[in-house]
């Protein structure tokens, strides 16, 4: 079942332009993705993947909280926790390289991922809405990385 199977397009369309690597996509844009996207629901302390997996997709949280765990001296004194809107695991879009952290649930939390091939095949089959999603996902990582070299405490998309 599809989480929002009850909820009407217009709801859709509303959250999902809420999250940030989706804010630039219309109406129908959006739509579009949600078919592609997989939603999962985590327990408090259930692990969403584990340092060193290897990567297969973005995870967005649509509500609760994540919290990265990573093993890297660099990160560690980073605040990495991921609420609603933001997400986490965007560089496995580009490749199946290992995770740099574990993740894990801190609260029940509700995700929406990307996973590759998903997004493989957006790229091909709607070119615009590859490119506004890849624009936004570089801005992420580029922020991200800044933020990591600065040694700045907080991390996540927002």
């Amino acid at each position: 079942m599809r989480f929002f199977s009850a909820d009407t397009n217009s709801e859709k369309v509303e959250m999902l332009q809420r999250i940030p690597i989706f804010h630039t996509l219309n109406r129908n844009e959006i739509l579009e993705v949600n078919e592609l996207l997989h939603e999962r629901v985590y327990e408090k302390n259930e692990i969403v993947f584990e340092d060193g997996d290897a990567g297969h997709g973005v995870f967005i949280v649509v509500s609760g909280k994540l919290r990265a765990e990573p093993k890297q001296k660099m990160l560690k004194a980073a605040l990495l926790d991921i609420g609603p809107g933001e997400s986490v695991g965007e560089l496995a879009l580009f490749d199946e390289g290992p995770r740099s952290a574990t993740v894990v649930a801190i609260e029940r939390t509700v995700t929406v991922a990307l996973f590759q091939a998903e997004f493989a095949s957006l790229l091909t089959k709607n070119k615009n809405i590859g490119v506004k999603v890849l624009m936004e996902i570089g801005r992420i990582i580029s922020r991200r990385s800044r933020q990591i070299l600065r040694q700045e405490e907080h991390l996540p998309t927002l």
